[in-house]
């Protein structure tokens, strides 16, 4: 059994995502720091779970990353070495991380546009690719999810 940290749902999708702690203490250890840089890494989910759907693995920063205090680029062979062994793993690609500098994370037009080269890079593996952003609170905002659907940018709400 999985430890779930918490739930995301989308308005108007019956799907419930869980996190789970392993994913929640990576997502946690790398908050964004006082004029740090961002830092980030991939999302990917075990479709066979019988427990549900269950975002299972957060993958690390990488010094090949390049980033800025209020922008990230994901290094393109590490994400494709990930993707490998993630679905060696039987774990699938569903988007990526990134942190902040806010105390809640807000999407920023940047990210929307990034979000969409990131989609469009991955549009046969990752139709709707979800973005998590880590703001600088410890508390339940403090971490939110959107998701990319038909040309709109949808936020998730905590289930629990």
């Amino acid at each position: 059994m999985s430890a779930i940290a918490w739930s995301w749902q989308w308005p108007g999708i019956d799907v419930h995502l869980s996190v789970s702690q392993a994913v929640a203490d990576v997502l946690d250890q790398y908050r964004q720091l006082t004029w740090r840089t961002e830092r980030g890494g991939q999302l990917f989910v075990d479709l066979t779970n019988p427990e549900g759907l269950i975002m299972s693995l957060a993958t690390l920063p990488h010094a090949r990353d390049r980033a800025g205090w209020t922008w990230l680029e994901l290094d393109a062979e590490r994400c494709r070495q990930e993707i490998e062994s993630a679905n060696a793993q039987g774990l699938r690609l569903v988007g990526y991380w990134h942190t902040h500098p806010q105390t809640i994370p807000a999407i920023s037009p940047t990210d929307i546009a990034s979000f969409s080269r990131f989609a469009a890079r991955y549009a046969q593996e990752l139709p709707h690719p979800i973005a998590v952003i880590v703001g600088l609170s410890p508390t339940p905002n403090g971490i939110k999810a959107w998701l990319f659907r038909d040309g709109n940018c949808v936020e998730a709400t905590l289930t629990n």
